[in-house]
């Protein structure tokens, strides 16, 4: 898989699909389970996840604190938003 590391100002700038980009249900489970211990790293010691996304621009990753996870969105650091359904892999 070929990632190009994108900067925060340029994740709002990119467009995503609402389906799924995994199709195995053991893979969605494991992704919101390290979407949650990367929340909590990040908010009692601001560590960084990696979090590699699909998008419409391309796939690429992110490397940030993971502050919330809801069920359909993640929220970063600096307020920015990242839709669940997109996110290839997350890096803890």
């Amino acid at each position: 898989m070929n990632l190009k590391r994108i900067e925060g100002e340029e994740v709002v700038k990119m467009h995503f699909l609402s389906n799924d980009v995994l199709q195995n249900e053991t893979q969605i489970i494991e992704r919101k389970q390290k979407l949650i211990n990367g929340m909590i790293l990040g908010n009692l010691e601001r560590q960084k996840s990696q979090i590699a996304f699909h998008a419409i621009e391309g796939d690429g990753y992110i490397e940030s604190v993971i502050f919330a996870v809801t069920d359909k969105y993640i929220c970063l650091k600096g307020g920015i938003t990242l839709l669940i359904a997109s996110i290839i892999e997350v890096w803890v």
